[in-house]
Formats: structure tokens, C-alpha cells, sequence
């Protein structure tokens, strides 16, 4: 039959009493008075039948029962401490599940989501990763409809990239799509930058997330928009998603048009550059879309709204106006 274990008190004013070697410090830490201490230990002695302690008059001394239990003591004390901060965590806490497109969540959102973190500690934020299309509306493609609108039902929000027309759900433009040739230095070097069409003597890379616009790529898209003939894609390296697209163009593979928004850390450093203008009016974004908002959506998508502002800013020194 387990021995029955004292009261916690008395435990609690012994284990302070023993660190401290004084009834008076001990009572100082526990904010009572030193008599009641001392009054706590005797219950843990009588209840144990041992001493713990012996009074000397140069102070209390630990007797070996006394040294023998206070170190797993002490350490049963900084995990109820920690159990009790942990539990602590869960009070009133929300949890927002969103889903995003891989390249966006990787290359964009999680690099950033400890900030929102940071300011809005009762919430958490869980991320999950799928595939989204472009279309003019969920509608006009039945079978991405109906996952995207299950995906709503089963969570919080998603952030679809599209044009916005979702009917009967609360949408929030976030970032605008914009495309421009990203290449190493070390590819740009060997072309003029006032002569787009030299691009096409590289090795092309294709970031292949979806097809915009009666089915036009988006090396197609920008090639149109600076009035150079369309690459052959037929031949070069595609991509599924826009992360691999861009590790491989900062590996010096060839030259990709992508987003430069999820390229913003290669850019920084080097890594990457945009010598070329930005197609900035692609007439898809990243869209935030839920069923309801609720306080902490809307917290989380004003936050985005936030993110993408600053993230536009930062771009403007490494990329180039439209022309």
C-alpha cells in the first residue's frame, strides 16, 4: 500500500528551510512568519517519524535523512513549477489553422509567423501545406472547389492564390502576384540588362505553380510584357513549386521568372538579383479567405496585410519599376 504523502506545506517549508539552512530566510521566501516554518517542519517530521534537522545554536544542521531526500525534493519542486508554466500556456489559448501554398508558407510566412507569435501570445498558429489553381473562381474549376471550400470548412482560413472572386466567403487581398527574371549574379554578368531578350540565351528555369490567363506561363506572361519572343518550354528545367525554382536558380542553374516577394532573403544578400522590370499587374494575389472572422482571423489577417506592406518595401531596392 503506497505511503500516504505528507501535506504540501509542510514539504515545501522543509525543502525551502534546507536550501537555506534558517527558519527566518525560509520565511522570508515563503512570505510567512519564521514560527510557522519552523511549526510546518515539525508536522513533516512527525509524519515521517525522522528528523530532519538538528538545532544547534549555531544554526539548523541537515541530519542524513535530511540530505538524503532534499535533492529530489528540491527537483520535485522545479517540475511542479515547470508543469504548472506549461499548463499556464494553455489558458484561454486559440489555435488558428491555416492552409497555404507550399512556396508561400515556406519561402514567406514562417520566416515571419514569430513575430505574430511574439505580439499575440494567446494565440497559436498551425500551418499546414497544400496545392491551390489560379481560376477566375472555385467554381469555374469543380474539383478545386470543392476541396478549397472543404479545406474552409474543416479550418480556420486559407490563403488561395487567385483573383479574389470567391462568392459568399470574407476575402482579403494580401499580396499581389509580381513576376520578373531572378538569376545569380554570375548568370547576370554575362548578359546586357537593357536587353531582355539575351535572357533567352541562358539555361531556363520554369516555376510552374500554376497557369494564369488562357493557360500562359509565367515566362510567357512576362516575356509578353517585355516585348521579347516566348522561350521554347519545351526544353529547360520546371518546378512544382516556387521554392525549388528558386534554389536552383541561386545554384546558378539558369534563370527563372518567378516572384520576387519570395525571393526577398536571396535578394538581400546577393544571392539573387532582378535586373529586369517587374510585371507588377499579373491580376492574381494571395488572398486570405474564411468562412467567418472572427477576433483573432482578423488580428491574423491584418497582420499579413502588415507583412506584405513592409515586404514591398524592402523589395523596392533590388528590383525595377515596370517600365
Amino acid at each position: 500500500m503506497p505511503t500516504p504523502l505528507p501535506p504540501l506545506n509542510a514539504l515545501k517549508a522543509f525543502e525551502s528551510a534546507a536550501r537555506h539552512l534558517s527558519f527566518t530566510r525560509a520565511a522570508a521566501e515563503l512570505h510567512v512568519t519564521p514560527a510557522a516554518v519552523g511549526f510546518q517542519v515539525n508536522v513533516l517530521e512527525a509524519h515521517l517519524g525522522v528528523l530532519l534537522f538538528e538545532r544547534t545554536k549555531k544554526g539548523l544542521v541537515l541530519t542524513r535523512a535530511g540530505r538524503a531526500c532534499l535533492p529530489k525534493l528540491r527537483d520535485s519542486f522545479q517540475m511542479m513549477r515547470e508543469s504548472i508554466e506549461l499548463l499556464g500556456r494553455f489558458k484561454d489559448k486559440e489555435t488558428l489553422t491555416i492552409d497555404c501554398p507550399p512556396s508561400f508558407a515556406n519561402r514567406w510566412l514562417m520566416p515571419r509567423l514569430h513575430r505574430f507569435l511574439m505580439q499575440h501570445a494567446d494565440i497559436d498558429v498551425q500551418i499546414v501545406s497544400r496545392m491551390h489553381g489560379f481560376g477566375r473562381s472555385w467554381t469555374q474549376q469543380a474539383m478545386e472547389a470543392n476541396d478549397s471550400r472543404q479545406w474552409i470548412a474543416e479550418l480556420d482560413m486559407v490563403v488561395v492564390l487567385g483573383d479574389g472572386h470567391y462568392e459568399h466567403l470574407d476575402v482579403t487581398p494580401i499580396l499581389p502576384l509580381t513576376l520578373t527574371p531572378l538569376l545569380a549574379p554570375a548568370l547576370a554578368a554575362r548578359i546586357d540588362a537593357g536587353a531582355p531578350a539575351q535572357l533567352l540565351s541562358l539555361p531556363l528555369l520554369y516555376d510552374d505553380r500554376g497557369l494564369v490567363h488562357g493557360g500562359k506561363s509565367y515566362w510567357q506572361l512576362w516575356a509578353q510584357f517585355a516585348l521579347i519572343p516566348a522561350p521554347d518550354e519545351t526544353s529547360g528545367h520546371h518546378f512544382a513549386h516556387a521554392m525549388t525554382a528558386l534554389e536552383a536558380a541561386v545554384d546558378q542553374m539558369g534563370v527563372v521568372v518567378s516572384a520576387p516577394a519570395l525571393a526577398l532573403p536571396e535578394l538581400q544578400s546577393g544571392r539573387l538579383v532582378a535586373p529586369f522590370p517587374v510585371l507588377s499587374d499579373c491580376g492574381v494575389a494571395y488572398h486570405a479567405v474564411s468562412a467567418t472572422r472572427r477576433p483573432s482571423i482578423e488580428l491574423f489577417v491584418q497582420w499579413l496585410v502588415a507583412e506584405a506592406e513592409s515586404t514591398t518595401r524592402a523589395l523596392e531596392p533590388f528590383t525595377h519599376a515596370s517600365a
